[in-house]
């Protein structure tokens, strides 16, 4: 790769790439080569983020150039590669596996409808990215962003987590092998990875991107979000995958959003500032919260109250920066932030009946017509298809949990997520809350935005997450879009450190 290219284009965000491109300085092909070439140097069996390449891109790219050049530019996401995770379904010669070994014989009829937008909008399908294995609902001695078909995922800052499942969409777009990328979440699966490879990542409310066609893990959870290197990059590409889908029936809920420009929502002057909702560890919420857990013993309450010391500080120091970007700070006691709710029992049921059903829909299209199939199909070859096990494939197989039970936790998760989270909003009178509570705004169908917030000591990434009511994308864009014009913590990854690193631990002894 030339110095000159890698100058112009290393880390350069949508809009900077399309000056580029409309200026005639760069075409769409140039810049996709430029992501090619970076792929070949640092994720072939290394990285491993992306799965596998779009064998089209390259024609596709010259086709957006030749409508460039004829003045018919779509979008703003027009000759932008984007990588999608392998559980999104295209309909053209790459796989959708979900990274398992039972579903690469599948063969997608059809793109998913996300897909489709972002073909309308000249979008260029990169390829699939490397994820953990069937949402991460394999095994829990499985590694995250590991698959059986795409190996093992390494983040590019170091000797770290790389999280799940979203592994892949998260590490390449951290290490500019594409520009952006699509991941999903049913809890944590996005904002987790985006916040340890330090890129942003919005998990949107249920219905507002359309989950049609995407392998499923928990039907009512699932949602399919944008990642990127900026908060701008985020707003472009979700404006871009938006679309009333008249097979979602979740769709009519948020057709005021869809094809909005939700660029417009950053950096914009609001007749009053954002509140932004900070929690605050007080004497009674820490006593609160012990009640919660049922901690009753002193030397733990110790300990705890050392970590909620730690906690506050960080916090507070969050809440200053956020004041300084022309924000309003609210605090919010720690014990009113929403409870957790339990997936867990959920995801047995919810995934056996998800994944029949999807399977059946398929017909002969794939080798395998059951969950029931999967695992015996893993079972001829456990040491390539199943290396850590697939004890989560088989408790599902085996869940004794009936419909109606099943039925009784989602209502009741979502229920009281989303009523925890509403009255939290209201009664305090914020627009946003910093928290990370997965396990209450995933069942809400809320939406949360995670943006790089720094590194710690020995340079491991972290990221600041706001959570918002049902269809305040606009809302945390805005938050999140203030704190990192704010703060402008992200770095770049060393590469080539981290390149020596996975070589060195490729050599060491098993």
């Amino acid at each position: 790769m030339s110095a000159a290219r890698e100058a112009l284009l290393k880390g350069r965000t949508i809009p900077q790439i399309q000056r580029l491109l409309e200026s005639g300085e760069l075409t769409s092909v140039g810049l996709l080569t430029y992501y090619l070439e970076r792929i070949q140097r640092y994720d072939v069996d290394k990285l491993n983020a992306v799965l596998e390449l779009n064998p089209d891109a390259l024609e596709i790219a010259r086709a957006l150039d030749r409508e460039r050049a004829d003045n018919a530019v779509r979008s703003p996401m027009h000759g932008i590669p984007v990588l999608l995770k392998d559980n999104i379904a295209t309909g053209d010669q790459l796989h959708t596996a979900a990274g398992a070994a039972a579903m690469l014989a599948w063969d997608p009829e059809r793109d998913a409808f996300l897909v489709t937008q972002l073909r309308k909008a000249g979008a260029v399908i990169l390829g699939k990215a490397n994820l953990s294995e069937w949402a991460n609902y394999m095994d829990s001695c499985m590694p995250n962003g590991f698959s059986a078909n795409g190996g093992q995922t390494q983040n590019p800052y170091g000797a770290f987590e790389t999280y799940g499942s979203s592994s892949g969409s998260a590490v390449a777009v951290a290490a500019d092998l594409t520009t952006v990328s699509v991941g999903s979440e049913t809890q944590g699966s996005m904002i987790l990875p985006a916040g340890i490879n330090s890129v942003v990542a919005l998990k949107t409310s249920r219905g507002l991107v359309s989950g049609d066609y995407i392998i499923p893990l928990l039907p009512w959870q699932d949602v399919p979000g944008p990642m990127g290197r900026s908060v701008t990059d985020v707003a472009v590409l979700l404006g871009a995958m938006t679309g009333v889908d008249p097979n979602d029936p979740d769709a009519g809920r948020s057709a005021n959003l869809a094809g909005r420009d939700f660029t417009l929502s950053l950096g914009s002057k609001r007749q009053k500032p954002l509140r932004v909702g900070i929690p605050v560890w007080n004497d009674e919420s820490i006593e609160a919260w012990f009640d919660k857990q049922g901690i009753s013993d002193k030397k733990q309450h110790a300990a705890f109250r050392k970590v909620f010391e730690e906690l506050n500080r960080s916090l507070r120091s969050t809440g200053e920066i956020i004041s300084s970007a022309g924000l309003t700070v609210v605090e919010v006691p720690g014990s009113a932030l929403p409870q957790q709710q339990d997936v867990a029992p959920a995801l047995e049921f919810g995934f056996k009946d998800a994944i029949n059903s999807f399977l059946e829909n398929l017909g002969d299209a794939v080798p395998v017509a059951s969950l029931q199939e999967i695992i015996a199909f893993n079972n001829k070859e456990l040491k390539n298809r199943a290396p850590y096990g697939q004890n989560h494939l088989q408790s599902s197989q085996n869940t004794v949990l009936t419909a109606e039970e099943y039925a009784a936790i989602q209502e009741h998760n979502q229920q009281a997520a989303r009523s925890a989270i509403d009255q939290l909003l209201s009664k305090f009178n914020i627009d946003v809350i910093v928290s990370d509570v997965s396990q209450s705004y995933a069942p809400a169908g809320y939406p949360a935005l995670t943006v790089p917030a720094g590194y710690a000591a020995d340079g491991k990434p972290q990221g600041i997450v706001f959570v918002g009511g049902y269809l305040a994308e606009p809302l945390l864009l805005a938050a999140g879009y203030a704190y990192e014009q704010a703060t402008r913590l992200r770095k770049a990854p060393n590469l080539e450190a981290t390149m020596k690193l996975i070589h060195a631990m490729d050599d060491s002894p098993p």
